[in-house]
Order: structure tokens, then C-alpha cells, then sequence
């Protein structure tokens, strides 16, 4: 499926296709040699992703690595959308929403999640509404699917330009918390609904729309999950339109620049490529941080966080039966 996105220029994918040309592939190593470490797969049944948008989880700096992996370890995976996206795409306000949706349903079902819960807030107008509004939502849903993971941005991202990113940071990391306290919202109670709170929390975010991210944890994950991942990133909308890829064609022929791969390939063809090529780039940059070859890397908090010193003391005297 192939979706027109003016947003996606022209120029935009031809810096992808030189970057990913340029470097190559097979030759990205470990950035330093402070590795990051690769982290485990805590124990759990339930996923929850909440995320401002509907392609946040896809994208090339997102989640999907991890979401796949975690389905194929036998996590149920739940995604909620906070907005109707409906500035997301050239269509009109109605036909954006409607269109977004699906194909936030296509990209979730190649991940194998079980089901999208849109809250509909509307897009890019985060920052004035009353974030102890989509706070309380997201404190009923982690009561009702009682998640041991949360995946959402890092709420700790600084200078993040993207409103929804901003503000659902803060909503699900505050609901992380609050969702396990009885005093809080205890009109959930009359649901059937008792106190949760999810043990693991996992932050993402993009360098190149903030600055402050500070991960300590790369997630692995494998050719297969990636190639899940590549999917779900065009289902998401992500291919560019015939128009970018002749235009991205003709800019490469101006600088005597040939691309063997292109050779016999239809303009939606040339797009997939390209994009696959770009979502190979990102996971393997990412996992160069741990010397793995597929990788994500999280701000990650577990059951300890709030006790920093207790963490070291258990890693260094108590053994695993």
C-alpha cells in the first residue's frame, strides 16, 4: 500500500538513501567502546504501548523491534493511540482520521498485537487540553489490562518540539505510577476495576527532535522481528509516492550517482527498498551501541527504580535458584 505524505520529501529520502549508501550496511560497528548493555525480557504477559500517534510505534525511531519480540515471547500487546491525527496526511481532517486508523490496525497486526483503544484527542492540540484527563484514561486502561511492561516515550526527553510527544510522555509516566494507588480515581472501582501498577517501563525517543535522552538499555532483537518491523513501518504509510521516487531518481542521475539495486525495479518497488534499507540502518546503528546486530535502545526502569541503592546490593549478594 502505498500513501502520498507531503511531509515526506523528496529530499528527506534522497539524505536517507545517500546516508544508508554511504555508510553501508555491512560495515556499521559499535559506536566507542562503552557498549551499552543488552537487556532481558522481564517477566510479564501483558504489554501495554501507549503512544500519542498512530505510526509512533513504527516509525524508524520507534518500538516495533521490541513489540515483535515481545509477542513472540508470549506477551499479550495492547496499543493505544492518544490523538485522531487528523493533521497526519493531505486528505482533510475526517479522511485523515478514518485513513490513519487503519492503518495503525494494519501495522499493529503485522506486529501481532491484539487490538489499537484510540482516546481521539485531537492532534497538535495537546499542549491546552488537561492532561489529567488522558492521565485518567490511562489510568483505567492499565487497571483493565493490568500490563507488567508499559512502552511510551521517555518522558525525561528534553526539548522535544512534537506536542503529543511532550504531553503523552508525561501522562503515561504519571499514570505508571498513580494507576497503583487506591485513592487515586477510585470511581474506577465501581467498574469492577482494582489498583495496578506495571513493573517495567520502557522510554523511547529520537535524538534528532530533542535532546536529554539518555538510554541504558538496548533491547536485541532478530531478522525476523526486524523484518516485522520494516513491515509495520509501511503500513504505516512511511513508502514514499511514485512523484518522490522519480524525483529522488533524477536528483541521484544529476550527480552520476547509480544504484545497481534499482535496476528493473517499478517506481513502488524502488520505495520499498529504499525503505527497508533505512529500517536496516536504524536497528543496526542502534544495536551497534551493545555490539548486537538488530537493536533498540530505552530509557528502562524495572520493579527497583524508585530504590536505586537496592538494585547493586541484590546483583552483587543474592544468587538465582
Amino acid at each position: 500500500m502505498i500513501v502520498q505524505r507531503e511531509q515526506k520529501a523528496m529530499l528527506i529520502l534522497m539524505q536517507r538513501l545517500l546516508l544508508v549508501a554511504g555508510l553501508g550496511l555491512a560495515t556499521l560497528g559499535a559506536q566507542g567502546t562503552d557498549l551499552l548493555p543488552t537487556g532481558e525480557i522481564p517477566p510479564g504477559k501483558v504489554l501495554l504501548v501507549a503512544q500519542p500517534h498512530h505510526d509512533d510505534h513504527t516509525t524508524d525511531h520507534g518500538s516495533a523491534g521490541l513489540i515483535a519480540r515481545l509477542v513472540d515471547e508470549g506477551y499479550r500487546a495492547i496499543y493505544v493511540r492518544g490523538t485522531n491525527d487528523e493533521k497526519d496526511g493531505p486528505e482533510g481532517y475526517p479522511r485523515n482520521t478514518i485513513r490513519n486508523l487503519r492503518e495503525t490496525e494494519e501495522a499493529t497486526t503485522a506486529l501481532g498485537m491484539e487490538k489499537v483503544v484510540s482516546l481521539n484527542w485531537r492532534n497538535n492540540f495537546e499542549t491546552p487540553f488537561p492532561l489529567d484527563e488522558m492521565r485518567e484514561q490511562l489510568i483505567l486502561l492499565i487497571r483493565k489490562y493490568k500490563p507488567d511492561v508499559v512502552l511510551g516515550h521517555n518522558a525525561w526527553e528534553h526539548y522535544q518540539k512534537n506536542p503529543g510527544h511532550r504531553s503523552a510522555s508525561w501522562a503515561v509516566i504519571e499514570a505508571l505510577w498513580l494507576a497503583g494507588y487506591r485513592n487515586v480515581h477510585p470511581e474506577h472501582f465501581e467498574l469492577g476495576l482494582e489498583p495496578h501498577e506495571a513493573s517495567y517501563y520502557y522510554g523511547k525517543a529520537r535524538l534528532d527532535w530533542g535532546r536529554g535522552h539518555r538510554p541504558n538499555v538496548v533491547m536485541e532483537f532478530n531478522a525476523e522481528q526486524q523484518r516485522r518491523k520494516q513491515l509495520g513501518y509501511y503500513f504505516s504509510a512511511y513508502a514514499a509516492s511514485p512523484e518522490q521516487v522519480q524525483s529522488t531518481l533524477a536528483a541521484l542521475a544529476k550527480r552520476d550517482l547509480y544504484v545497481p539495486e534499482f535496476e528493473d525495479l517499478d517506481d513502488q518497488a524502488v520505495s520499498v527498498q529504499i525503505s527497508d534499507w533505512w529500517m536496516q540502518y536504524v536497528s543496526r546503528l542502534h544495536g551497534s551501541y551493545a555490539g548486537v546486530t538488530f537493536g533498540e535502545d530505552y530509557y528502562f526502569m524495572d520493579e527497583f527504580h524508585d530504590l536505586p541503592g537496592l538494585k547493586p546490593y541484590l546483583e552483587r549478594n543474592v544468587e538465582r535458584r
